[in-house]
């Protein structure tokens, strides 16, 4: 009876799997990057503005790019693919573009291989259309929620047609530039799954931004866009991004140069821990923020007499300095002008201090703009190169 129910089952496998939905691979277009940016008819986004003789479907809310491999001259002789081709739409919403773009095109629209979606800064000044966005990709099982969200300074149709010197794709070009200035610290890639997850608990995250280099014709990833309630806040230029990765412990590798007797020192943080502590001291809340960093020099100048304990110590304190008063400088500008918390203070204390969180859960932002945290980062040096 085994034997008949193993048999039984690799029989019902066989009939079960395939191509479930008979279409053929050169029949499908593969999309890898998304461009979204405001369309001339975003001034008018909520349905109140709306005349009564007007049709949702006649509006161009949003202009849509979908940009994938040219596979046409693709062949088992001539395994090359020359560049990239996309489709624009202009149209109402989303769904509203695929459909527009499924309409003129021959092929099928697959959307789960894309590792790109690129969201003008423009639409960030309409959060009400943001929404819509977000929650249409939150909604749609076939896109990879893996894939990487930008902000970018201008429409991200010009960030498609460029043609990059050294990758032809321009979905790889910057899923590469992302990933090698996330090893720098200068920047964290923000996946659509983090985004959506972090602006349902706090309603505000931080994304990187991109511009171009219109001299180079190259990308250029410029720092972080901070976000609140779906609209733009702030920017931050790549040190501070660097600054914010070391306040919300989420750095894993980064690069700090400081300057001694003149000349530039290169500290590799390849490992960070933060301790928070948060009490009431007269009646006003503080914060604690102890970060521990650990790295190794990459480089100081010719001539320099290797590190005794009393210069590494010296050095490991100009460090300390240098990235407190960095951080201070991030911290105060997020507190006092942008009123946003995403160093997770509130989320410590909602989840380990519920008294406090008492307290404040009412006007959360309101506490974190007034507390006084107090910023403390110990450096510790493991390695100096190897010298003669």
């Amino acid at each position: 009876m085994r034997k008949i129910g193993i048999l039984a089952i690799i029989i019902i496998c066989l009939f079960t799997t395939g191509c479930w939905d008979q279409v053929e691979i050169d029949r499908r277009i593969l999309v890898s990057l998304i461009g979204i940016d405001a369309g001339k008819d975003i001034s008018r986004e909520k349905e109140d503005e709306l005349s009564k003789d007007s049709s949702m479907e006649d509006l161009e809310k949003l202009k849509v790019s979908y940009s994938f491999p040219n596979i046409a001259d693709f062949s088992p002789s001539k395994p090359t693919i020359q560049g990239d081709i996309y489709f624009t739409a202009n149209t109402y919403s989303m769904e509203g573009a695929l459909k527009e773009v499924c309409d003129f095109s021959s092929r099928s629209i697959y959307l789960e291989h894309v590792r790109v979606i690129l969201i003008s800064k423009d639409i960030l000044s309409y959060p009400h259309t943001m929404v819509e966005i977000l929650d249409y990709l939150e909604r749609q099982p076939k896109i990879n929620r893996r894939a990487y969200v930008i902000v970018t300074d201008s429409d991200p149709e010009e960030f498609i047609k460029i043609v990059p010197p050294i990758d032809k794709h321009t979905q790889i070009n910057i899923t590469g530039i992302m990933e090698n200035n996330a090893r720098n610290g200068f920047m964290k890639p923000v996946t659509l799954s983090e985004l959506l997850i972090s602006l349902e608990k706090s309603n505000s995250d931080v994304i990187p931004f991109m511009k171009i280099d219109k001299q180079k014709n190259e990308f250029l990833l410029d720092g972080s866009t901070v976000i609140k309630d779906y609209a733009f806040k702030g920017n931050l230029d790549v040190n501070e991004t660097l600054s914010l990765n070391i306040l919300n412990g989420k750095l894993k590798s980064g690069v700090k140069s400081v300057i001694q007797e003149g000349h530039p020192i290169d500290f590799e943080i390849y490992g960070s821990k933060r301790r928070t502590k948060a009490y009431i001291k007269d009646q006003q809340l503080n914060v604690d923020i102890n970060i521990r960093l650990e790295g190794v020099i990459k480089s100081a100048y010719l001539g320099k007499e290797d590190f005794n304990k009393d210069s590494l110590k010296e050095l490991e304190d100009k460090i300390s300095g240098c990235m407190e008063y960095d951080c201070k400088k991030v911290l105060d500008y997020l507190q006092k002008e942008l009123n946003v918390d995403v160093i997770g203070v509130n989320e410590y204390i909602e989840k380990f201090q519920p008294k406090i969180w008492k307290d404040i859960k009412d006007d959360p932002e309101e506490a974190f703009s007034k507390a006084k945290i107090n910023i403390k980062i110990d450096t510790s040096i493991r390695r100096g190169g190897i010298t003669k």
